[in-house]
């Protein structure tokens, strides 16, 4: 029995191995090519290249531009009630980059060509309306991305809008959002990482793609191969370097032509994080909200409100104040499944600061009871001892026939005078051979008797 149950636990667990096996091709069918995901900020492209401009020359930017789009967009977690992609501070809509070409062309053609379906692109291009997107749009209603064209005919003063702003564009990364951004002055970037530096000077040739721009972003050595005209150096924070290039010579040290990361987290005064990354139902998530200068002073005593704007738990609101480290922490548990959108906000130095992040709840772990295996009990065999019976040997009783004795007279007896006148007498007994004297009889029957006896316990003892 022992056996067969083995032997059904193996074929079941064979079963189980075979239907696991199939599930799992099952759902190994090939997909898209899938980057790294933005689960702690935003999907970010900084270049020091021109790529709308090149669009219309005998190079490959229009690719670059189609990839970065694609991967940006699609890494975006921005809660997003447009999904639009926002093109910012472009000086006319009408030219690509300042360069010639026109944007409807490109945007319904080459640099949508890796979407199954074009996104909705929104001009912001004046300085007004690029106050009212800070000011309002940007947390009220927030496109999916954001991307700042090269622009040769850009104005000044919409370059300092930018800068003003350094801190919304930080706000909008660090909730998740994506942003694309081709060769400007960069005053924006060193206002939120002081020790940042954006340099002019370029060449005609490479640049080349690394390992973070492919991984992160799909970028290869042939669509990122085209003028360029600026790099970065210095103290670039979490960004990561993802086209490079020896500059000024072949053999001179490589530059930053490009920086960013699928998840980039930049400076801010007001910032979100949470933890665990990856929260199931019925277990507790704790928001983490900080609110510091951008040179990192802690903002005490700042009230937070965070409200859950999207999501199954939409219409949750729950406060929090800052502690002398300028944290305010936050502990969250629900029942719930599903995607919830967080959104904080606080005034922060005077100015009116909201953040969002997105929380993904997995289902509640399923409680397993655990197997109770019950060991194997072995009873050793017992071996039960021979037993040798020992051979009774019955002594055979020493038979001894007696022998008939004949009684002599006596030779000495004394002479009797016997006078046979006065009677008479009978015959006389017989003696000698032909006597039958009972005594003798009975010891011939006796000694027989033994003998039979004898005989009988002998035969008895061979069998």
């Amino acid at each position: 029995m022992l056996l067969k149950s083995r032997n059904l636990k193996s074929a079941a667990l064979a079963i189980v191995l075979l239907l696991t096996a199939a599930v799992g091709l099952t759902q190994s069918a090939p997909k898209s090519t899938v980057y790294a995901s933005a689960s702690s900020g935003g999907p970010i492209v900084l270049d020091g290249m021109d790529p709308v401009c090149h669009a219309s020359y005998n190079e490959n930017t229009d690719q670059y531009i189609a990839k970065v789009l694609k991967s940006v967009y699609d890494q975006s977690i921005m809660p997003s009630n447009t999904g639009k992609i926002a093109i910012l501070g472009i000086s006319n809509p009408l030219s690509a980059g300042g360069c010639g070409g026109n944007w409807n062309t490109f945007l319904s053609g080459d640099f949508s060509s890796e979407f199954s379906t074009a996104p909705v692109y929104e001009f912001i291009t004046t300085a007004a309306e690029l106050e009212t997107f800070f000011s309002t749009t940007i947390s009220s209603a927030p496109p999916k991305m954001l991307w700042i064209p090269d622009d040769w005919s850009r104005s000044g003063a919409v370059s300092s809008i930018f800068t003003a702003n350094a801190e919304k564009i930080a706000d909008f990364v660090n909730s998740g959002g994506g942003l694309f951004a081709n060769y400007n002055p960069y005053g924006w970037l060193t206002a939120l990482l002081p020790g940042a530096v954006f340099n002019d000077g370029g060449c005609n040739g490479g640049p080349e793609a690394t390992a973070d721009g492919n991984t992160d972003f799909g970028l290869t050595n042939s669509i990122v191969a085209a003028c360029w005209h600026g790099y970065f150096t210095g103290n670039l924070g979490t960004l990561k370097t993802l086209v490079d290039y020896p500059y000024p010579g072949p053999t001179s040290p490589r530059v930053a032509v490009s920086v960013g990361g699928g998840e980039v987290s930049l400076p801010s005064s007001f910032t979100l994080s949470i933890s665990p990354d990856n929260p199931a139902a019925g277990t507790p998530l704790t928001i983490t909200a900080t609110a510091q200068t951008l040179a990192g002073v802690p903002q005490t005593g700042v009230s937070v409100s965070i409200t859950v704007t999207g999501g199954p738990d939409a219409g949750q609101t729950f406060t929090a104040t800052t502690d002398s480290s300028g944290i305010a922490t936050i502990t969250i548990n629900t029942s719930s499944t599903g995607t919830n959108v967080y959104t904080a906000t606080a005034t922060v130095n005077g100015v009116v600061k909201t953040v969002s992040i997105t929380v993904t709840w997995a289902p509640a772990p399923e409680t397993t009871v655990p197997e109770t295996t019950v060991p194997e009990t072995t009873v050793p065999e017992t071996t039960v001892p021979e037993t040798t019976v020992p051979e009774t040997t019955i002594p055979e009783p020493e038979t001894t026939v007696p022998v008939p004795t004949t009684v002599e007279p006596p030779v000495d007896s004394p002479t009797t005078t016997h006078d046979h006148s006065s009677h008479e007498h009978g015959p006389l007994p017989e003696t000698g051979a032909n006597s039958r004297s009972p005594m003798r009889v009975a010891a011939l029957l006796v000694a027989a008797g033994l003998l039979i006896v004898a005989i009988r316990r002998r035969l008895t003892s061979k069998d």
